[in-house]
């Protein structure tokens, strides 16, 4: 088991660890506190702040909700840090590609039924998605040679993702390429990580593990790989049916 200690470091196991039970924390806010919980709640038309200021049981929820998601943004910068890994030490692009692509549509169903209540929603994409354009994103700007082609490269699929309306969006994509791309030079990677996060509350923070990464991936089972590519879909759809056949 990879142990989380500060003076060795963080294995690539660990962050996946703490990004994992982030995620899971996040969801429960934006799942089972936002569609469970707040936007039932009598009076909502009036707004938001007009019902905390005049319910103090609703104010108390609502600063629980936010709590979560602060804890939650540190996940995604932490997965799109540990794509950028994957991608420079994987044996197979195209098989890691097809990885992620299958999750994503594999994931598809959970993620529109654990937002919306509906298990098809054409408006948002899950965040596989913008991880699989990510990766293709930085494997084209490995082989395109010079910078021009590497930035229209990127700019293209930042694009699709925006089209798509993915989870994060061109964001997401700019971010696993600054982490891959930077991944020799800590203070221009973190400076442009924290552009690109500033706007996503407590995300920033996530660099503040990443500085701590010790460069190895670190001992874990060989199911726990499997598991972290299930987990997504799976911690989704439970979360969905909870808020949709108990708290909705």
């Amino acid at each position: 088991m990879a142990r989380i200690c500060l003076s060795a470091g963080f294995s690539g196991t660990a962050l996946k660890r703490i990004a994992a039970a982030a995620m899971l924390v996040d969801h429960i806010g934006a799942v089972c506190l936002w569609r469970g919980v707040l936007l039932p709640w009598p009076g909502i038309e009036q707004g938001i702040d007009a019902l905390r200021a005049s319910s103090a049981a609703f104010a108390a929820w609502y600063w629980f909700y936010y709590a979560l998601r602060l804890v939650g943004r540190l996940a995604f910068p932490l997965y799109c840090f540990l794509l950028a890994e994957g991608f420079v030490h994987t044996r197979s692009t195209p098989r890691y590609a097809a990885r992620l692509l299958s999750f994503a549509l594999l994931s598809e169903a959970p993620f529109d039924f654990a937002v919306t209540g509906s298990t098809f929603y054409p408006d948002a994409q899950n965040v596989y998605f913008t991880l699989f354009l990510g990766l293709c994103a930085v494997w084209a700007m490995q082989r395109l040679p010079g910078k021009p082609a590497q930035l229209f490269a990127l700019a293209l699929l930042a694009t699709a993702a925006e089209l798509l309306h993915t989870d994060y969006g061109a964001m997401g994509v700019a971010l696993i390429a600054v982490f891959w791309y930077f991944r020799t030079n800590a203070p221009r990677r973190d400076l442009f990580a924290i552009l690109l996060t500033a706007g996503q509350m407590t995300a920033p923070l996530a660099l503040l593990l990443i500085q701590h990464y010790n460069g190895s991936r670190g001992n874990s089972p060989r199911w726990e790989t499997h598991f972290h590519y299930l987990f997504y879909p799976a911690h989704l759809l439970a979360l969905a049916l909870l808020t949709q056949y108990i708290l909705y």
